[in-house]
């Protein structure tokens, strides 16, 4: 660890130990405040205000330890002192440094919203579209600097946000898909809010997705030179002058072609490595598969009879905060277990049977059966579950099958109505019929002029076609395949029906 590393850790020093709560407080005083200096005197005032008590001598120790961890600094400012004794009162004012005030908002903001769910604004990937749209057509060779340099936090200031809330919102998803101890409200939530959200919220991310990755594919050859521009700030004279060992400055997002790299990374896919927004819509896809089959086994079983983790966290909360003397009183409450007396079977891993007398705080584990631990006995219940029937998922899966079939031929008869795809009209169902067809059939000989694949009552022929492209409108955006001609016939072997 470097001793800069090292600082830094020391700022969250203060969070240890059990007078984690008033340094907090103090630190608080500071916060609220810019450039303020405080001395013992005023920062034991201001928290008797805010209902903390604390002698003037305790609080003096306090700012001592957090000048030492590098939350608070000492003034150097002592006036017009009138006397000896208003000297050094002045000489012992305190104020707080820039990184403690980011390690305290940090940490206040993450108290504040441990529990909370943040929503995801898809309105910030709007903002970097139109800021990448709006960076390319500028003209690098005549750009004032300023201006590239505010276009290029336009570009990165929403993006980092949007990051941020994506990111932690995936989290709580991923840790929501193990929850099994769930009460009604949150089994609401899930099942009638959350799934819904989550599912219009990838669309409206891919949806907007798309068109940054082709903006940011087009600004990829000049990225260098957008970087090389906005570097020309503070972080560059600093080099410059040889203090980047004293100095430490952050450069500006967008000021080295890594960033515009990892900014690539989120909406520009490569052979073999999909964009992060691909991969992130496909772990919370899963994810919202995993928490909605376990939404349905809850259901089916009866809610809260499949797990008592939340009955056993708070016992296990009483048992940490009751006094040691109160034990065995809570232990027979909970358990039935009294103090002297070990109920159970000789360990496997023991040699010893447990006698009478030994206490549980000390005796080995003992082998409870899953029947015991879950019922209380080992009596045999109830009979073979009848086979269940099932005749009407099966009709119902049918007639979904059959409304999928139809509107699979509609959109077949859509495609072979056009006669020429270049120039056409489509609706969305069309589009994904299309897409799905091209890609199927670039995918047979990369090599080959013309390549064909059949699928179902459809055949579709991709010509290369340099210098000409195929372009067709919808009702959300434009598709142009590149250099590629397009042709949708009659399968060979089966037709569509009417």
């Amino acid at each position: 660890m470097t001793a800069r590393e090292e600082t830094a850790r020391r700022l969250f020093f203060y969070l240890h130990g059990e007078e984690w709560e008033q340094y907090r407080a103090i630190l608080a005083v500071f916060s609220g405040t810019f450039f303020a200096e405080f001395s013992p005197e005023d920062v034991t005032s201001r928290l008797a205000h805010d209902g903390v008590e604390l002698p003037v001598d305790i609080v003096g120790a306090r700012l001592e330890r957090l000048v030492e961890w590098g939350n608070l600094g000492v003034s150097s400012s002592v006036g017009n002192p009138t006397s000896l004794d208003d000297y050094y009162k002045r000489r012992n004012r305190y104020l707080i440094t820039r990184a403690g005030q980011e390690v305290h908002a940090l940490v206040e903001g993450t108290l504040r919203r441990v529990d909370e769910v943040r929503d995801v604004s898809t309105g910030r990937l709007g903002a970097v579209r139109s800021a990448l749209e709006a960076l390319a057509a500028l003209d690098l060779e005549r750009v004032d600097s300023e201006r590239l340099a505010e276009s290029v936090r336009q570009v990165f200031d929403p993006h980092i946000a949007f990051t941020d809330e994506i990111t932690q919102f995936f989290a709580a998803i991923n840790q929501w898909q193990s929850r099994y101890d769930l009460e009604s409200d949150e089994l609401k939530f899930f099942a009638e809010v959350l799934v819904g959200y989550v599912s219009d919220r990838i669309n409206e991310i891919e949806r907007t997705a798309r068109p940054i990755g082709r903006t940011l594919e087009k600004l990829a050859p000049r990225s260098a030179t957008i970087a090389a521009r906005v570097r020309g700030q503070l972080a560059e004279r600093v080099e410059e002058a040889g203090l980047t060992e004293t100095v430490a400055v952050t450069q500006a997002a967008g000021s080295r072609p890594e960033d515009w790299d990892h900014l690539a990374g989120w909406f520009v896919s490569q052979p073999g490595n999909p964009s992060r927004i691909e991969r992130l819509t496909r772990q919370a896809v899963a994810a919202v598969r995993t928490l909605t089959t376990n939404l349905s086994r809850l259901s089916r079983v009866g809610l809260g009879a499949s797990s008592r983790r939340s009955d056993f966290l708070r016992l296990a909360s009483f048992f940490a905060t009751v006094d040691s003397g109160d034990l065995d009183r809570l232990a027979a409450a909970a358990f039935g277990l009294h103090g002297p007396i070990h109920f159970g079977v000789p360990a496997a891993d023991h040699d010893d049977p447990v006698t009478p007398t030994t206490t549980w705080w000390k005796a080995p584990r003992a082998l409870v059966p899953i029947s015991i631990r879950t019922r209380g006995d080992t009596t045999n219940r109830g009979q073979a579950s009848p086979l269940r029937d099932r005749s009407a998922e099966k009709r119902l899966m049918l007639e979904r099958r059959q409304r999928l079939l139809e509107a699979r031929q509609r959109v077949d008869r859509e495609l072979l109505a056009l006669g020429t795809i270049d120039g056409s009209h489509l609706s969305m169902p069309a589009l994904a019929r299309l897409q799905g067809l091209i890609d199927r059939a670039s995918a047979q000989n990369t090599h080959a002029q013309v390549q064909t694949v059949e699928d179902g009552g459809l055949a579709c022929q991709v010509t290369k076609t340099p210098g000409r492209s195929t372009q067709v409108w919808t009702p959300e955006g434009t598709l142009v395949v590149i250099d590629r001609s397009v042709q949708i016939t009659v399968a060979s072997h089966a037709g569509v029906a009417s």
